[in-house]
């Protein structure tokens, strides 16, 4: 620790220091805008979404589902008997921290694969109070299947798994294809949207569908 992180903290400085970015919860708390990726494994949203996050002149933060599973140690997450119920819980506290992240005033793209319908709904309800485009990242089966061989990490076969489902619970905002376009223009889209005057519909359409017992937070 240096010896000014020992020093009061000075509010005026700080201020002068950030004029030009969000404000942060410590002194107002302010929603920014939202960009949702929903994509199968091995589908580039990582690997986007920190291109995102470089090319933005103001502080994005990366909210990532695999931040929470991996809370889970490595020997549970071998086990099917164990592994499946504590995702299922894991994730659902993960959607009910979204909004308290995004509280923070800084804008957010999120990461996430959503399995469940049950998921969706607790991802449109609990950023409700949010500007959120909800993006479609899309490449064919063939070449997750190359990069899942690639990076050894992943199981051969689970994107092509997700892919059959994964897509059907939302109609998107945006769309797009890691496999025909380069991650620098992909994320140069995400920024012209972002700071686009187009007002995101998906997450809207959707909650209108929910029933009321499907609206409780």
């Amino acid at each position: 620790m240096t010896v000014d992180a020992l020093k009061p903290f000075d509010e005026s400085i700080y201020q002068q220091r950030n004029r030009n970015r969000p404000t942060p919860l410590l002194f107002q708390m302010k929603k920014n805008k939202v960009i949702f990726l929903n994509g199968t494994s091995s589908s580039g949203k990582t690997t986007l979404a920190k291109a995102f996050q470089e090319i933005m002149e103001e502080p994005v933060l990366y909210v990532s589902n695999d931040k929470f599973i991996f809370m889970i140690s490595d020997r549970d997450l071998k086990d099917d008997s164990i592994r499946p119920p504590i995702i299922i819980s894991l994730l659902s506290a993960f959607h009910r921290s979204i909004p308290l992240i995004g509280e923070c005033g800084y804008a957010m793209i999120i990461d996430h694969v959503v399995e469940r319908e049950d998921w969706m709904n607790e991802i449109v309800i609990n950023l409700k109070e949010f500007t959120t485009y909800c993006v479609k990242v899309n490449c064919s089966v063939e070449e997750l299947e190359r990069r899942e061989k690639e990076r050894g990490d992943r199981k051969v076969g689970l994107a092509k798994w997700q892919s059959q489902f994964i897509h059907n619970f939302i109609e998107y905002d945006f769309e797009i294809n890691t496999e025909t376009e380069s991650t620098k223009d992909s994320a140069n889209k995400l920024k012209e949207l972002f700071y686009s005057d187009i007002e995101p519909t998906a997450f809207n359409t959707y909650r209108e569908t929910l029933k009321p017992n499907q609206t409780v937070e």
